[in-house]
């Protein structure tokens, strides 16, 4: 609805009207992102013990929201089309990562950590947080590693740079005694792999893509046999439980139980069943935006090659998060909100630094002026 508004509000085709646009589009994108790591940064303040929680909560946590946007916004990186959404990617990890690190403590209670009415856990990223909290690594590592080849031509430091957010992300996320979140960790950790692949110019054959396609499931692996194995070094945690119980033959009613949990998350209410269905859709857009005329998304991945492999990256996170979570489709659905308007930014940042080269993000494609006339750009 905020992007449709912008749309009625600058409604128009001239130079001056799109501009405009394509500049408030971005704003918008960058500013609604910010929110997910502005309401745990609320947290800094004791709020649930002061009069007013919840007036205090929204406020501190939006006032957080705008700070962290300004700053996406006008920082050094701010002309760079994947700066401002990698610097809230950055922001998001950060803030998400060290909180789980040092204890969990930002997350009780705000709109996107843990639910102490619900008490499904009261330590690690919940699943609210997951899918925006792998979003935003895959845009930071983007970033980083588009920023790095840049500054050196090595596409190796490039790759490097990527692999050391990767690194801190999966980490943060799977280990047991920090995140301990198996489904997320399963989710992302093939995106991952997929931007790397794209950073470091390698093409996913049947053989790689097999090992992208297992590769969440064998790490996580390897944290829960360390977990169970050394319980008292890495913090006993349910993922090493699962190994105790795989191990016994204990573990095919917790299965059972995860798999009708995510089954039913499809009738939770009457927005579910839709994000299968927009799931779908984006795969398609992405698949083919020059046949379907998406000339703005089709322009933006010609000028960035790291583009393509960044959405396909961020739509694989939100595929996986749906199938390998219990809580299902509902993990995929409190994703889309931090990553669209995030896209939207990227691609109204190409447009933004060359203008005279992008089609207009509401699709139609630009036409150069007549011979003996000025472009009035």
């Amino acid at each position: 609805m905020l992007f449709a508004l912008i749309t009625l509000i600058f409604w128009g085709g001239d130079p001056e009207r799109r501009r405009r646009r394509h500049a408030a589009y971005r704003i918008a994108g960058v500013a609604t992102a910010a929110v997910v790591p502005g309401s745990f940064l609320a947290s800094l303040v004791p709020w649930p013990v002061l009069p007013h929680p919840a007036l205090l909560l929204y406020g501190i946590g939006l006032a957080w929201a705008a700070v962290i946007a300004a700053i996406a916004l006008a920082g050094p990186w701010r002309r760079d089309p994947l700066g401002p959404p990698g610097f809230i990617g950055a922001a998001t990890i950060a803030v998400i990562g060290l909180d789980v690190i040092t204890g969990s403590h930002l997350q009780l209670g705000t709109p996107f950590g843990l639910s102490a009415l619900a008490a499904g856990r009261f330590y690690g990223i919940g699943n609210n947080a997951v899918g925006s909290y792998a979003i935003g690594g895959l845009l930071c590592a983007a970033w980083a590693g588009s920023a790095t080849r840049r500054r050196t031509g090595s596409r190796g430091q490039a790759v490097a740079a990527a692999a050391a957010v990767t690194l801190f992300t999966v980490i943060a996320a799977g280990w047991p005694q920090f995140g301990a979140k198996v489904g997320g960790t399963i989710a992302m950790l093939p995106g991952f792999l997929v931007l790397l692949a794209g950073l470091a110019g390698v093409r996913i054959t049947p053989r790689r893509a097999a090992i992208v396609a297992i590769s969440g499931v064998l790490v996580i692996a390897v944290f829960g046999v360390l977990n169970f194995l050394f319980p008292a070094a890495t913090g006993a945690s349910d993922i090493g439980a699962f190994v105790g119980r795989l191990l016994h033959g204990g573990a095919t009613g917790i299965l059972q139980r995860k798999v009708h949990a995510n089954v039913s998350s499809l009738t939770e209410s009457w927005a579910t069943p839709v994000v299968p269905i927009v799931i779908a859709a984006t795969g398609v857009l992405l698949a083919w935006p020059d046949r379907l005329r998406l000339h703005a998304v089709a322009g933006a991945m010609r000028a960035e090659p790291l583009l393509r492999p960044l959405l396909t990256a961020m739509w694989l996170v939100a595929v996986l998060a749906w199938l390998v979570n219990d809580s299902g489709v509902t993990v995929t659905a409190t994703l889309l909100p931090f990553a669209l308007p995030l896209v939207f930014a990227i691609v109204t940042g190409f447009y933004e630094r060359d203008p005279a080269s992008m089609p207009d993000v509401g699709g139609n494609a630009r036409t150069a002026p007549p011979a003996g006339r000025r472009a009035n750009l």
